[in-house]
């Protein structure tokens, strides 16, 4: 897919092609369109790096109590 985006649009944002598509990998995590390590393929960053960006941002991850508690009972088979 290539996206043309007019510099007039733009005006004076500076935004370079990785800038741009770690914003887009973002807005669909957020989203929950994609998972994490998907959206850090999208980014070009490996999972963690993604992690950092989100952090660096104050961006919160997709994580809620059915996570959670999925990860407490993989825990418990494995103990």
């Amino acid at each position: 897919m290539t996206v043309t985006i007019p510099a007039e649009r733009l005006g004076d944002l500076a935004l370079s092609e990785n800038d741009a598509l770690v914003d887009i990998a973002i807005g669909f995590y957020k989203r929950e369109q994609v998972s994490l390590g998907r959206a850090g393929e999208i980014a070009g960053l490996s999972s963690p790096g993604f992690l950092a960006e989100l952090g660096r941002r104050r961006i919160p991850i997709n994580y809620d109590t059915d996570d959670l508690r999925a990860d407490m009972n993989v825990l418990k088979a494995l103990s």
